[in-house]
């Protein structure tokens, strides 16, 4: 098999990664905490910028994959956009965080919506385009599928960067802070890995400009089966989001470890749970070539069920017991997180079969809208559970208040008990996907066969052309060969007759 992305081109797409994987972690771990505990802006604010949000992502991302598919430059369809997204996601990372808790509250409450909108859009710019860039740089669905695992896998590196940096921010600066320079530091990582990205990513197999209406946007949405179901998949599991959207408030106010401070605590609960989703990154592509897609779906969404289900009832009793089983849980997580990239770039060989084209910029914009679809699900139920749950918010920035069994309970369920159960309503979708198996050998090589009848039909024409071409050469030659012999022989009856 021949190899496209190696190299210095691997690397960035691995650096770009780690830098996309920590600012998303930054803001899907911290924003709606620095907003309830360091803003000091209420809880029921916080749902409503949540939806307003995901409301937001609802247009753009779709919208980004249509103006993707119409877009054809010297640098490519996807690349301009990765190069002016770097530059936006460097700028919202300085000003998200910013801690203006002193200010009047409706100017806290309008700053954190213009600067979070801001920040979804300038990743939308961003991320959709690198997914598809993923998807056009090789033709080979095996090394494609190994490229978006690899993008996943390094990416959680980064995630676990964030959390290792947060307890040291909090060592030598305010708690007001660390948000804002941990954010700050994670912007430059983010810009330095796109725009490296940018300078060394190559677009091999883009397919040409197309003008796609938003009707045949979704028209195409719904012939692609494995998508929808893989997507469909990913979002009934989205509460999964919540293992470490709600971290930080578990570190706080839910297990408490005597002489360490939260961020110390919060690190510990991320490699509890973190062991467990690296395992299921790293297992998952080993897993899935030898099973496929679609039982290596089923298998570990039931591992995640039933383990995060043990993993309630038991920390009711103690929650140190309950934490191997959330290790276990965190199997589903990673796996979770990792099969919806290549199972989205492996459907796109089922669409070009079911349609003619592949549409790469529209299908990777419906996989980042359920990404960050599932983040929001994930936020909103955070923000939800904290009203439900009756959390008591501090009154002084950073400076926690006792809460109700109740209330961490509550708290806790939103670790294990919700996800559980969002696994396992997860498994109906995943259930009936067959493109799998024999099915799946038939489609790709019937798809094969198309092509390879295209590419002669080409090549036939063009010895067809360049046959007539030849034949129309000769004739002209021959015709001029007997108009000068004519025109010789009448010169001399001429002179003959002189």
């Amino acid at each position: 098999m021949q190899k496209y992305v190696k190299g210095k081109e691997k690397f960035s797409y691995g650096f770009a990664a780690v830098g996309s994987f920590m600012i998303a972690n930054v803001i899907a771990s911290y924003l709606s905490y620095f907003l309830t505990d360091i803003l000091l802006v209420s809880t029921v604010f916080v749902s409503v910028l949540m939806t307003a949000a995901r409301i937001w992502d609802m247009l753009n991302d779709p919208l980004m994959g249509v103006l993707i598919d119409r877009t054809q430059t010297k640098k490519g369809k996807m690349r301009p956009y990765i190069k002016v997204g770097a530059f936006l996601i460097f700028f919202v990372s300085v000003f998200m965080f910013l801690p203006i808790s002193d200010a009047n509250p409706i100017f806290k409450m309008i700053f954190a919506t213009v600067i979070y909108l801001a920040f979804d859009t300038a990743y939308t710019v961003v991320d959709v385009p690198f997914m598809g860039l993923m998807s056009i740089a090789t033709p080979d669905d095996k090394e494609r599928s190994s490229l978006l695992s690899f993008y996943v896998t390094l990416g959680s590196f980064g995630t676990v960067a964030t959390i290792l940096l947060l307890p040291l921010f909090q060592s030598f600066l305010p708690e007001k802070w660390v948000y804002f320079a941990l954010a700050a530091s994670v912007g430059v990582i983010a810009f330095a890995g796109y725009f490296m990205l940018y300078r060394n990513a190559k677009e091999r197999f883009s397919s040409p400009a197309e003008k796609i209406s938003v009707k045949e946007m979704f028209s195409t949405a719904a012939k692609n089966k494995p998508m929808v179901l893989t997507l469909l998949t990913s979002m009934l599991a989205s509460p999964r989001y919540l293992l470490m959207l709600s971290a930080a408030y578990i570190s706080t106010y839910v297990i408490k470890i005597p002489g360490l401070n939260s961020g110390t605590v919060l690190v510990i609960l991320y490699l509890v749970v973190g062991a467990g989703m690296f395992a299921g990154i790293l297992l998952t592509p080993v897993v899935y070539k030898k099973i496929g897609f679609k039982r290596t779906t089923l298998l570990f969404g039931s591992i995640g069920g039933v383990c995060l289900t043990l993993a309630f009832f038991i920390g009711k009793a103690n929650y140190y017991a309950a934490m191997p089983f959330m290790t276990l849980g965190g199997l589903g997580l990673g796996a979770y997180n990792t099969l919806p990239y290549p199972m989205v770039g492996d459907s796109l060989d089922y669409l070009e079969w079911k349609t003619g084209k592949r549409m790469e910029g529209v299908c990777f914009s419906w996989n980042s809208f359920v990404t960050k679809f599932n983040n929001a699900v994930g936020a909103i139920m955070l923000s939800l559970g904290l009203v439900v749950f009756k959390f008591a918010q501090p009154v002084i920035p950073g400076e926690p208040l006792p809460q109700s069994d109740f209330t961490v309970t509550g708290l806790f369920a939103l670790v294990t008990l919700i996800p559980a159960i969002s696994f396992i309503i997860s498994l109906v979708p995943a259930a009936l996907n067959t493109y799998t198996g024999n099915r799946k050998k038939v489609i790709l090589e019937e798809l094969k066969q198309r092509k390879s009848f295209s590419i002669s039909f080409a090549a036939d024409a063009a010895d067809t052309c360049a046959e007539s071409e030849e034949k129309t050469y000769a004739f002209i030659a021959n015709t001029d060969k007997r108009q000068i012999q004519n025109d010789g022989k009448t010169s001399a009856t001429v002179t003959a007759k002189r």
